[in-house]
């Protein structure tokens, strides 16, 4: 296992600090035990991190996970090297466990792999688009609306997510789906900042790119997307500006 540089300097993390932040990010938890512990631990966090209820700094103690989700400490020490491989902890030996900075680095290459897959997607998509397909989209449209008009933008986000999937799984693409949620996780942190007060502008930006979709526009459907993935980087400054010390590194 990989440790992070520079650990002798840090102080050693008291596992009860946390607690009860972890208790309230993770919730009422329940296992199926169908699948491996392990990798339902990793979910958990690994969604909790993503979501910024476990912000940046937030210990991790083996102990005090599996006492909130109640399990052993051999699948939490699994699935905290799972999350230490995707960046999305530091792990400091005879320290403990820290959730990461969101690592800009990370942010932008998320965003260059993101858009280049899902463009090129979309050249071929326009091509073969059917009505049904369309109506598809507009159908979640019209959902994301409901819930933006409702007041409830953390429920947009599944619905951006799934709008997105949509379009690669319309050509057959569904692993490049599941390949893009590993490589864009330190992009939707950032996207998970906004969500409350951005919602509306992901909104109106959909519409454009189902509308050129729906119209064979194959330069504004691109042009769309770009604008639409790029979008998190116009935001950067003011985050930075505003974040906490340690929330952002390069």
């Amino acid at each position: 296992m990989t440790r992070q540089p520079h650990s002798h300097s840090v102080t050693r993390i008291d596992p009860a600090v946390g607690a009860a932040q972890l208790s309230e990010a993770l919730g009422d938890f329940e296992f199926d035990p169908r699948q491996s512990y392990a990798d339902q631990v990793h979910v958990l966090l690994r969604d909790a991190i993503v979501r910024g209820l476990l912000p940046p700094g937030t210990p991790l103690s083996e102990a005090a996970i599996s006492s909130v989700v109640g399990v052993s400490r051999t699948p939490v020490r699994e699935a905290l090297r799972m999350l230490m491989q995707e960046s999305l902890v530091n792990v400091f030996p005879q320290a403990g466990t820290l959730v990461s900075p969101v690592r800009l680095g990370l942010l932008h290459e998320g965003r260059f792999v993101r858009r280049a897959l899902e463009c090129e997607n979309l050249v071929e998509l326009v091509k073969v688009v059917t009505p049904e397909q369309i109506a598809e989209l507009e159908d979640l449209l019209a959902r994301q609306r409901q819930v933006l008009d409702a007041g409830r933008p953390n429920e947009f986000f599944a619905l951006d997510e799934a709008l997105h999937r949509r379009l690669l799984e319309f050509m057959g693409r569904e692993r490049i789906w599941t390949l893009l949620q590993a490589v864009k996780l330190h992009h939707d942190r950032v996207r998970w900042l906004f969500v409350a007060h951005d919602s509306e502008r992901a909104y109106l930006e959909h519409c454009a790119i189902v509308a050129c979709l729906a119209a064979r526009d194959l330069a504004g459907l691109l042009q769309a997307m770009q604008a639409h993935v790029n979008s998190v980087e116009s935001r950067l400054d003011g985050l930075r500006s505003s974040a906490p010390d340690g929330y952002l590194t390069d």
